[in-house]
């Protein structure tokens, strides 16, 4: 609970007697908000009387004053001989909380003054009694000048639309408004979050088949904040395929959004008064590009009259919400998808994604009790990352912040070390890239470390690194980054030069899937394109009325892609031919899928449902039939999955592996190898199929037999939590923990009867 007391800096309350801060408390609460009794906190008091000085002696015509427990913060306007106080929240919807309180300036510098002086008279003689008394003293000697702002006029504002559009239109806003523009300019290319400059007064209409209704008047900004918020739920709603009654309120405004089975929208506006007024039959588009529209005119004419507010991080923020509904909106029912002009060339010069140290590893039956491992060394490295720690041939890749480093597999000892400067680091095929943050890539050699080609790509603006491997074979090998917002570029991994660069029209984060030539990219849109690896060509694009938020995964020919976002309840499924983006079926899912879907083979396995109610299905991949509906083991809370024969492996976050039969669905076998509520989960769940054994990292790393789960012999018996877990062809393990520790083990030989 806030005291209500008044805010000082902490060192202070030591030193102040509690009569006294009662009495300052009292005077400066009544000074600044008068008979509001919900004021728990009010400003700093060296801060207050930092702000009050700047405003008399004219260096600043308006101060922000956050406070430290509250999400509120206090705006004062110097407007002559009088400062303008608002106290209002800053949560997503700001609250006013006090409105337009106006005092007389010298009033309250004199009230600040008279309360530093008080607290620097209980302690004289300590450092913070005369700094105060120092403060005390500087604003009574403060001379109140002339504001050198008293003539500032507000400006009028008028958006959207101000004459009536016609009986036609069935929904159309309009606003005018009054706005004091900004006349101190932050320093430098400085951006900030200015509430208090979004408070100012108006008054909000709309238009709705030749009658007009005026819906409120004040702070009508924050009336379209809300505005948007319920244009949001409602399109999240519509993707979803679900119903809506939502009721929104900002200060006296009120919108209501209801949503059909059959996508009728109605909307009610009202102001707080009796009357309010029901827009009937809409179509979602008709409901939310209005006010879209509104928002987006309300923002260019704010800034045109007060460019500062092009900083104002507020701002921008609604800018960027209002772009993003507007192209969901926009591309719902935009069907731009187009089929292959030459499947057959792809199909025929389709070559198999190379991978380094991907090895045919036929299951062979272990006999129980005869595997047991023995460490070969250990090494510790500062600042380890599971993320940047590979296996490469015959060494170990260490990436970390400040330098990379190569050991060799059979003994640890250190190959090569190179500084590195807080870089991303990707393995692609035999070259270590290195991206830094201002763009520069570097590729460096595995064999020495040494930087050999460096590139440039735009920097990330949004998300984390993302980069792969792509090529091989009869195609350059080359590097996909992530560059900017929506790029994708390929880099030569010979040269570091770009071979081609693709816009995506994503609407969230960019989801690959390689497939020999072709790269499939899902960014949460309508469509699936296929790249051609070698140019970058667009070779197909698959089109649906809805969103594709994960990557697709490929079975044989098929590409299996999934509709909704994760956690929706409606969603579908579909398979389209790999080579000419031909669609072969679509079969409805009971509810949205909540990761990608798992080729196993003959089966396609996707995880569907919310965390309450997850489920996994089996869907034939050539045909789209629902082969079985079962609980989910753990693959959509988490868990990573391995196809074994017809066997999928499933290890969850929660300590428990499973083998799901891939014919039935049913639960072939299931361990619990470690405790969810005390153990530690390692941050690299992949369980690894070496020579029969299953390797599968919980809080330690137990080796099963893949057909029964049954323990082959004592295992590993390594006390690091398997943040990074790799066995090569000999059958050597590689543990890591991000602690900063890398240890190898090797099995060791045992004695057998020979008959």
């Amino acid at each position: 609970m806030v005291k209500d007391t008044l805010q000082l800096p902490s060192d202070f309350h030591t030193s102040v007697t509690q009569k006294n801060d009662r009495r300052l408390d009292r005077d400066l609460r009544s000074l600044l908000v008068g008979s509001i009794e919900h004021v728990h906190e009010l400003p700093v008091l060296s801060e207050l009387i930092s702000a009050v000085i700047s405003l008399a002696n004219g260096t600043r015509h308006k101060v922000i004053l956050p406070l430290s427990e509250s999400a509120a913060e206090f705006a004062l306007v110097r407007r002559g001989e009088q400062v303008r106080i608002d106290f209002y929240g800053t949560e997503s919807v700001p609250e006013l909380f006090l409105r337009d309180r106006t005092i007389p300036l010298r009033t309250l510098v004199d009230a600040c003054a008279r309360a530093a002086r008080a607290i620097a008279d209980t302690q004289p003689e300590s450092v913070i009694g005369q700094a105060m008394l120092q403060v005390a003293q500087r604003a009574e000697q403060s001379a109140l000048v002339e504001d050198p702002h008293f003539d500032l006029l507000a400006r009028n504002m008028v958006a959207g639309a101000v004459d009536d559009p016609g009986e036609q239109v069935p929904l159309a806003f309009g606003l005018s408004a009054c706005v004091l523009p900004s006349v101190d300019t932050p320093n430098g290319s400085h951006s900030f979050a200015d509430v208090h400059a979004l408070l100012f007064d108006g008054e909000l209409w709309v238009y709705s088949r030749g009658r007009r209704f005026s819906v409120t008047r004040g702070p009508v900004m924050l009336a379209i904040q809300r505005m948007v918020t319920a244009a949001k739920i409602l399109v999240e709603a519509w993707q979803a395929g679900r119903e809506l009654n939502a009721r929104l309120c900002s200060q006296s405004f009120t919108i209501g959004i209801r949503l059909g089975k059959e996508g009728s929208v109605a909307m009610t506006l009202g102001g707080g008064q009796s009357d309010s007024l029901t827009i009937p039959a809409l179509d979602v588009a008709n409901a939310t590009l209005p006010i879209l529209r509104l928002a987006s005119d309300v923002t260019r004419a704010l800034i045109a009259l007060d460019r500062i507010q092009a900083r104002n991080l507020r701002i921008t923020g609604l800018r960027g919400e209002i772009r993003l509904l507007r192209r969901i909106v926009l591309t719902h029912d935009r069907l731009d998808g187009f089929e292959a002009d030459d499947p057959e060339r792809l199909r025929l010069s389709a070559t198999e994604p190379s991978q380094l140290n991907e090895i045919s590893d036929p299951i062979v039956r272990i006999p129980e009790g005869r595997l047991r491992y023995t460490e070969r060394w250990s090494a510790e490295i500062d600042g380890l990352d599971a993320g940047t720690t590979f296996l490469c041939g015959d060494r170990i890749v260490v990436a970390t912040a400040k330098l990379a480093l190569a050991l060799c597999r059979d003994r640890g000892e250190v190959i090569w070390s190179q500084p590195s400067m807080h870089a991303s680091y990707f393995l692609t095929g035999k070259v270590l890239l290195r991206l830094l943050a201002n763009g520069e890539v570097e590729l460096c050699d595995l064999e020495y470390g040494s930087v050999f080609a460096r590139g440039h790509i735009t920097p990330r603006s949004a998300g984390p690194p993302l980069g792969m491997f792509a090529g091989g074979g009869n195609i350059p090998p080359v590097a996909i980054l992530a560059e900017g917002r929506q790029r994708l570029v390929a880099l030569d991994l010979r040269t570091g030069e770009p071979r081609w660069r693709f816009k995506s029209h994503a609407l969230g984060p960019v989801r690959l899937c390689r497939a020999g030539r072709l790269l499939l990219v899902a960014g949460g849109g309508g469509s699936i394109d296929a790249l051609d690896v070698a140019s970058g060509e667009v070779v197909w694009r698959f089109s649906e009325r809805a969103r594709f938020c994960l990557a697709p995964s490929v079975t044989a020919d098929v590409v299996i892609a999934c509709s909704g976002e994760p956690g929706n309840n409606l969603g579908f499924s579909c398979g389209i031919d790999l080579y000419s983006g031909r669609l072969l079926w679509r079969r409805m899912l009971d509810s949205a899928a909540n990761a990608s879907p798992i080729n196993a083979g003959s089966v396609v396995v996707i995880p569907v449902g919310g965390l309450r109610n997850s489920r996994v299905v089996g869907v034939d991949p050539s045909g789209g039939e629902l082969l079985w509906n079962v609980p989910d083991p753990g693959i959509g809370r988490g868990g990573t999955a391995l196809q074994v024969d017809d066997l999928l492996i499933v290890n969850s976050p929660s300590g428990r592996v499973c083998a799901l039969d891939l014919l039935s669905g049913a639960i072939a076998w299931s361990r619990v190898l470690s405790d969810p509520t005390t153990d530690d989960v390692p941050r690299q769940l992949e369980p690894v199929l070496r020579h029969g054994a299953l390797f599968v990292p919980t809080a330690r790393v137990h080796v099963l037999r893949p057909a029964d789960g049954v323990s082959l012999g004592n295992g590993l018996d390594c006390d690091l939590v398997p943040d990074f877990l790799r066995v090569d062809e000999r059958g050597w393990a590689f543990i890591a923990e991000e602690s900063g520790y890398l240890r190898s083990y090797a099995p060791a030989p045992y004695l057998s009867v020979v008959h």
